[in-house]
């Protein structure tokens, strides 16, 4: 009996632990993976969760150290979580990670006693793939999502009830057709979705990362779009065809849109 219950111990250890990274850094393991977590410095329950997916088979560590969305999280008591996805066309929800990080999504929300919400997804290159197939696989736990230098997107627009981010650099030539192919259809669909190119290649830029964050900080206040602005031409204005607007939330965003 004892040794039984050692055994079922170990196997429940084995599959889902945290351990400390630091001051208010966690590790989270679910399934033998990693996932870096990151508790912001107040929280309650009602506390919401964004899910960081970092450039292929990137530690969950360096998305968070990469990323900085630190501010950001401290701002609105966000928790932060990076898996350390490695192969295995992890981008693919349906595959097996899809239930590894709702698993890991549980564990936060048990551990912390928040109340299930809707997540916050952003991710590079790999990464944005899998911000872009893990909302299309699971639409209604999503609030919002974006994605840099992305070249895999769903084959359909099925769902475009969460208003989105994109960007990518211009001279990364094959995800910036994919990217402006798959962007015009999500708004003539009814999507809202932000667009912006970089100059450059498919590198991670600083500029991409402080759109995000503004982005991102404009809808967890609850902003509504202000204004609209124009692909190509930058033009703002309220009557811009659907599928080259912009919206922009405040004066920042506009600013950075517009840079």
């Amino acid at each position: 009996m004892i040794r039984t219950s050692r055994w079922a111990l170990f196997i429940l250890l084995s599959l889902c632990l945290f351990v400390p990274l630091g001051n208010r850094a966690r590790e989270l393991t679910i399934n033998n993976i990693s996932f870096a977590c990151r508790v912001p410095k107040k929280y309650d329950e009602n506390s919401r969760i964004m899910v960081l997916f970092g450039g292929r088979n990137w530690p969950g560590e360096k998305t968070l150290a990469t990323f900085d969305f630190n501010q950001l999280a401290d701002d609105h008591s966000l928790f932060l979580i990076s898996p350390s996805f490695q192969d295995r066309e992890y981008w693919e929800p349906a595959l097996w990670s899809g239930r590894t990080l709702l698993a890991a999504v549980a564990r936060l929300e048990k551990n912390y006693r928040l109340k299930p919400g809707k997540l916050y997804l952003y991710g590079y290159s790999a990464g944005g793939q899998c911000a872009a197939l893990f909302y299309d696989w699971m639409p209604q736990r999503v609030a919002a999502w974006g994605a840099h230098g992305c070249g895999v997107y769903p084959e359909s627009v099925r769902h475009v009830s969460t208003p989105a981010l994109i960007s990518c650099g211009i001279q990364d030539a094959e995800r910036f057709q994919i990217s402006r192919h798959f962007l015009y259809r999500y708004r003539e669909n009814g999507g809202l979705l932000l667009w912006k190119p970089f100059p450059g290649g498919h590198e991670l830029n600083p500029e991409a990362l402080e759109l995000a964050r503004a982005w991102f900080d404009a809808l967890l206040s609850g902003a509504e779009p202000e204004e609209f602005g124009e692909d190509d031409t930058m033009q703002i204005d309220r009557n811009i065809d659907v599928e080259f607007r912009n919206p922009l939330y405040n004066r920042t965003l506009r600013e950075l849109w517009r840079k």
